[in-house]
């Protein structure tokens, strides 16, 4: 009979914080140039129109019109590979995958985690994949390959990615979580579970008996005896509707109630948390609440500290530490927002950058 192996050595990969990563923004301008802001400065990386992009806290990634994955990073572009199926970037990590080979690149080199992937999920700073050939669950990390298990049921088997958290059902049904340097039991799955997980930080339904807990700093806490109506983690943080529909928010161990009656939304980005209310628009933010506007913008997006939004005068506007500042008053075609850095276009095609309070354009 064979039994589960479990390592639970050199899992202080799993405690990795989030990099201070570079400022990095990109866009394709009305030449179909592709153009990538750095802290500042603009540098022209293609001629043609890519194919795609995907922007990290310290790295963009981008398949170029001639279908080849390629990177920028530490102010150096990259030919990563000239291939590629998929690809993820995180605030820590670029992924891709070439067929079933699966690889991280980092440090301007690629590496191989496995050439026979199953499914795999990424995180902020955690990938945990199933190895077909080997029967392996393994995770990587900090440079690291582990294997977390050799026995775990099929491609399909259960398993769950938050930043820098892992979760997954063993051969024996037991539940079991992967965060800082060890590797916790949980409680057997009889009737199924909910799962979610950010930060240190992980949130759970019990199927069998309704019970809602959320492990955090080593322990499970017992949080509610009936399941939530629905929730959502961050960093250290989840936000839940109860059955009673209190809306409530877990936070470093300490539970706010934010109201007692259900939001009509919520979101939860890191360890921002915005909702509506009778039609008004809050953030909640390191124990403090805020009314933003009293209408719920149209559209808004939350990344890292700022919530971006277009008001109702039709101007794009950013609320960080407290304030409102707006930083168009054009009629705005389009935005994204990724760490502390908005890239929006307004007008006719003209496409600015927002950085540090400044407004920029190439």
């Amino acid at each position: 009979m064979r039994t589960t192996r479990f390592l639970t050595i050199v899992l202080m990969a799993l405690s990795v914080h989030p990099a201070v990563g570079q400022s990095l923004g990109a866009y394709t301008d009305y030449d179909k140039n592709f153009i990538v802001f750095d802290d500042g400065n603009f540098r022209q990386l293609e001629f043609q129109e890519v194919k795609s992009f995907a922007v990290g806290s310290g790295c963009v990634a981008y398949v170029s019109n001639g279908g080849h994955l390629k990177a920028y990073a530490n102010h150096i572009s990259y030919n990563v590979s000239p291939s590629v199926d998929s690809y993820t970037i995180t605030d820590n990590l670029f992924t891709f995958s070439v067929g079933s080979q699966l690889y991280v690149f980092e440090q301007g080199n690629r590496r191989l985690l496995s050439g026979f992937a199953g499914r795999f999920m990424v995180g902020d700073s955690v990938v945990a994949f199933i190895d077909t050939n080997k029967h392996y669950f393994s995770i990587y990390s900090d440079g690291r390959i582990i294997e977390l298990a050799d026995i775990i049921v099929g491609n399909d088997a259960d398993f769950w990615v938050g930043a820098n958290t892992v979760a997954f059902v063993d051969m024996h049904d037991v539940l079991r979580l992967v965060c800082d340097d060890h590797v916790y039991e949980l409680f057997n799955v009889i009737d199924g579970i909910s799962v979610g997980l950010g930060r240190n930080v992980g949130a759970f339904v019990d199927h069998s008996d309704g019970a809602f807990r959320i492990f955090h700093n080593g322990e499970m806490n017992d949080i509610e005896q009936f399941a939530p109506k629905s929730f959502k983690c961050g960093y250290e943080q989840v936000a839940f509707i109860n059955s009673m529909e209190n809306f409530r928010l877990f936070s470093n161990g300490e539970i706010y109630d934010i109201s007692g009656f259900a939001p009509d939304m919520y979101d939860l980005n890191r360890k921002m948390l915005i909702y509506s209310l009778q039609g008004q628009f809050f953030t909640f933010i390191d124990g403090e609440q805020y009314l933003v506007e009293n209408y719920v913008p149209q559209s808004y997006s939350i990344n890292g500290n700022l919530l971006t939004y277009i008001d109702q005068n039709g101007y794009l506007a950013v609320f960080e530490d407290g304030e409102k500042h707006i930083i168009s008053y054009g009629p705005i075609n389009g935005y994204t927002a990724v760490g502390d850095v908005v890239v929006f276009n307004e007008g006719l095609n003209t496409t600015k950058i927002y950085y540090n309070e400044k407004t920029y354009k190439k």
